[in-house]
């Protein structure tokens, strides 16, 4: 099961009581998995579809608590693209009920469609908290965290998505954007610890936790390998670094051998051919007395100045 299907079916297990938390859930999710179709003069019918069968029952249970309708539930099956089945509730001469949830406007001669925020109904802090989950059960997906951060809640009109943005980033600041996709206004957040804040805020707490979980696993993997590939790294420029100064010993030696060089260098010489895997501090512990890591580089790259000297005149 995705994760998106698991956060859904946790948030359809919370129930409210209130009536204002009931509407502001039930305005989400219509306001953007709803289609309104024209009844006739002045009449809006309503079509409510999802794929989640959990997200269409809490619909079916939610429009009979707070409005005593019973609506038919029915499920089609999507044969495009091998899809899953698809749950629709359709229900005619919708318009006190969508005007009761923000959706539609009445100024006393007809009705319009209301593109802003259902301030009304979003007043209380509770409410607001339903509300996005009711945006999140209609239309929000949740990617796995082992492949990306990335939640979105997709809209059908940019004066929305605009108002949506600007009320989850003042109310919980949360730094979402919005992109398109088609004909969608995509309101997106990418940090994973903005996610958890999301999903803490609409109350996926149970997600909320795999999802910790799996992001703390995942850093961790990602932090070792980090060390990993630094240390690899390392031993690769040691390795690269002790070939070049035996080369440059060994071109010394078969010329003019190692008498050629003063003490302090045909000493270093002498340990480095022996410890050709050890670096450049342990070389200097190898020293009587002991010296530091930026005298051995110095003697080391004296006697590859030697060996070029005399490749050259050679040549």
């Amino acid at each position: 099961m995705s994760f998106s299907s698991k956060s859904k079916n946790e948030l359809t297990r919370i129930r409210t009581e209130g009536r204002c938390c009931n509407r502001a859930v039930l305005s989400g999710i219509i306001r953007v998995s709803g289609a309104l179709e024209f009844g006739g003069y002045n009449a809006m019918n309503l079509r409510i579809v999802t794929e989640n069968p959990a997200v269409a029952r809490l619909v079916f249970i939610l429009l009979k608590k707070t409005y005593k309708l019973h609506t038919e539930l029915i499920m089609k099956e999507n044969k495009v693209l091998n899809k899953h089945h698809s749950y629709e509730m359709f229900i005619e001469k919708a318009n006190d009920i969508l005007t009761d949830l923000g959706i539609l406007k009445f100024d006393g001669e007809s009705y319009t469609l209301n593109d802003r925020m259902p301030k009304e109904i979003i007043k209380k802090n509770c409410c607001k908290k339903a509300y996005l989950r009711g945006i999140y059960l209609g239309g929000g997906s949740l990617s796995a965290p082992e492949r990306s951060y990335h939640l979105e809640l997709i809209t059908h009109n940019e004066v929305f998505a605009n108002d949506l943005i600007n009320f989850i980033n003042d109310n919980y600041d949360l730094g979402t954007k919005v992109t398109t996709r088609k004909k969608n206004y995509i309101v997106y957040l990418k940090e994973s610890e903005k996610i958890v804040d999301f999903l803490n805020i609409i109350g996926a707490h149970q997600t909320l936790l795999e999802y910790e979980n799996i992001r703390i696993v995942k850093q961790m993997r990602n932090n070792v390998n980090r060390v990993v590939n630094c240390e690899t790294a390392n031993l690769t420029k040691t390795a690269d670094a002790a070939y070049e100064h035996i080369q440059a010993i060994n071109s010394i030696e078969m010329s003019v051998g190692l008498d050629y060089l003063d003490d302090k260098l045909r000493e270093i010489a002498e340990v480095r051919v022996e410890n050709p895997e050890a670096t450049l501090k342990e070389l200097g512990e190898m020293i009587v007395p002991p010296i530091g890591k930026s005298g051995v580089n110095h003697r080391l790259k004296k006697i590859m100045e030697l060996a070029d000297q005399i490749s050259k005149r050679k040549g």
